[in-house]
């Protein structure tokens, strides 16, 4: 069990509603300006905790965390998520539950250091709102590990008032995004400075990058005139 565990699901958790919030503005933007794109969501989330119900019961956690118990409670307190209650302290574990999302096929759209230019509509759209990402952060974030699966889930305990609960879209889901920061801090895979730049230095516009008139981030190139179909293969 990692010591900071809790520290690092909250970071997972500020990085998707990150995400969400550059989404809703990115998708904005597209339809102030016209542009056609796929529709694209960020997972609902929320963080929880797995504890006991007494503040007198020893806390062990279930077999479905994958924390051995034995080593559980060899942890210092500062090694464990606590939960006050008055005077007292109970040790417990941190979640990240997000909803399923089914046996559908995942697709990836970048790596951690590995940013592909996409020819069809939703790998295009993913290009253009990464570029839209850094440039609406004040060039400071960069994200990253992009992956994402067709909106097929069971709804077990989110809001249903969701607008991304609606069996109807056909929006693709994104989930465990990473981002590179300026400052580094940002999680597991955050590489700083030294991840932005090489996202600066793999992105390559496609058109949509240009309808929405952002600013090129290297010399810009000529593009495929056949680009952004609505076919799923890369170039």
């Amino acid at each position: 069990m990692p010591k900071n565990r809790k520290s690092q699901l909250v970071k997972e958790a500020i990085t998707l509603g990150r995400a969400k919030f550059f989404l809703d503005n990115f998708n904005k933007e597209c339809e102030n300006d016209g542009v056609e794109i796929s529709e694209f969501r960020v997972t609902d989330f929320i963080l929880a905790r797995e504890g006991t119900a007494c503040v007198n019961d020893r806390f062990e956690p279930s077999p479905a965390s994958g924390v051995d118990s034995s080593h559980y409670l060899t942890l210092s307190d500062a090694e464990k998520d606590e939960i006050t209650s008055g005077t007292a302290v109970i040790s417990s574990i941190t979640w990240l539950l997000e909803r399923e999302r089914g046996d559908v096929e995942l697709r990836k759209y970048s790596r951690t250091l590995d940013h592909p230019r996409y020819s069809d509509k939703q790998g295009a759209t993913i290009n253009a709102f990464q570029h839209f990402t850094y440039l609406y952060s004040n060039e400071t974030l960069v994200l990253a590990d992009i992956q994402g699966k067709s909106n097929i889930f069971t709804p077990l305990y989110l809001h249903r008032s969701s607008e991304s609960h609606d069996p109807k879209s056909q929006a693709a889901i994104l989930f465990d995004l990473m981002s590179h920061t300026a400052t580094g801090g940002s999680g597991a895979g955050d590489h700083g400075e030294k991840g932005i730049q090489t996202f600066l230095d793999q992105h390559e516009c496609v058109q949509k990058c240009a309808l929405l008139s952002l600013k090129p981030l290297r010399e810009p190139e000529a593009l495929d005139a056949n680009e952004e179909d609505n076919g799923s293969n890369s170039e």
